[in-house]
């Protein structure tokens, strides 16, 4: 715990150098109030433009997934905005028939949403209340609207991502992007209208790389493959967070959340009242960079200004290249975690005992398990 606090009071050392010496709270105050707007008027202003609007999460926080809540209700009543398609990373392409059935059903079926979510990219599943409460969210308002408006979900995730889990003889190729972009894509070329929520690592125009020997495995994000293919058609939002260390969540309450570019820009959003917001990158925005966006909390990613061994983290990357814009719901530090709920059948429970060899037996075991990786989590 000790080398734990020492590395976070030293992340954000780092960030707040950095970022402190590349601009000042001032001018990203000044960008956000003058640009800013109302953000379910921003969501459906984009909706309304574009064929794809991408929103980046953080996950195992509530305050994200309440806010696409939020958004689906509020564009229900806007035809001109209608979401024809949801596009979701929670979920496994080999159960969107049981998807289908639920949006089908005239009654809401949990059943059909809790089995969706032991088949989500992780390896207990995803037992988060506020996931299910997405489902539950687009099956109410279909209910109110007209038969040719009603939103559809797909789920992204490859059915193979199942199998590595499980630990069968199946290669991941980091191939989840390339999925999402395969099932994304013909909705636009229908011309539908799609919001692709899943974290902000695949939202994001960005390509991420893992380091192999002396050289990096590169690979792109879905929201690098769709903006290249459709510059013109798919519009980036990032949902303000944190920087949350270990995995997410640090169980001591003043250091839980490490704040991006060291504090700057959310003293900014304090400037502004702490109101919520949404506004295009331009002003301040634009000339800030990843390396200073996100620091170097974790040793990890090693920013370089030319790399020779073919890293994708090069210092000069800009935040604006990979994403257009950014909502602001809270101050980080008011952020919870997500809930934890019991999603478990007795089928599933032999796949985890299996996954977890023997630790996890029970649905009790396994959220205690999931807790423990991340201790923000509530019941």
């Amino acid at each position: 715990m000790k080398q734990l606090l020492l590395l976070l009071l030293c992340a954000t050392s780092y960030f707040t150098a950095n970022a402190q010496s590349v601009i000042n709270s001032d001018a990203y105050y000044s960008h956000i109030e003058r640009n800013g707007q109302e953000p379910m008027q921003y969501v459906a202003d984009k909706i309304r433009r574009y064929s794809v609007v991408a929103i980046g999460e953080d996950h195992w926080i509530k305050d994200h997934p309440l806010f696409l809540c939020d958004v689906i209700g509020a564009m229900a009543t806007d035809t001109t905005a209608n979401i024809d398609v949801l596009a979701l990373e929670f979920g496994n392409s080999m159960d969107q028939k049981l998807v289908n059935e639920l949006l089908n059903s005239s009654e809401y079926r949990e059943d059909l949403v809790f089995k969706i979510l032991q088949h989500a990219p992780d390896d207990y599943g995803n037992p988060y209340k506020e996931y299910a409460d997405v489902f539950r969210k687009v099956w109410e308002t279909n209910q109110t609207k007209p038969k040719e408006y009603r939103t559809r979900i797909v789920l992204l995730d490859p059915a193979y991502i199942q199998q590595v889990f499980d630990k069968e003889k199946v290669q991941y190729t980091c191939s989840r992007d390339d999925n999402m972009v395969n099932l994304i894509r013909w909705y636009i070329i229908q011309r539908k209208h799609v919001v692709f929520y899943a974290g902000g690592a695949h939202t994001t125009a960005q390509i991420r790389g893992i380091r192999n020997g002396n050289y990096y495995y590169n690979y792109p994000s879905a929201g690098y493959l769709l903006k290249k293919c459709y510059p013109n058609d798919v519009f980036i939002i990032t949902l303000w967070g944190a920087y949350m260390g270990a995995n997410g969540y640090i169980p001591n309450e003043k250091i839980r959340w490490v704040q991006l570019a060291g504090g700057v820009i959310d003293e900014a959003f304090r400037m502004n009242g702490n109101k919520p917001v949404a506004f295009d990158l331009g002003g301040a925005f634009a000339s800030l960079t990843v390396a200073d966006y996100f620091g170097n909390p974790d040793g990890k990613m090693i920013w370089v200004d030319n790399p020779v061994d073919g890293s994708p983290y090069v210092k000069r990357n800009l935040l604006a290249d990979g994403c257009d814009g950014i909502i602001f719901i809270k101050p980080t530090g008011e952020f919870s975690g997500i809930h934890l709920i019991d999603i478990y059948d007795e089928e599933f429970l032999k796949r985890i005992e299996k996954r977890s060899e023997g630790k996890c037996k029970t649905a009790e075991e396994a959220l205690k398990e999931i807790k423990k990786w991340h201790p923000i989590l509530e019941y």
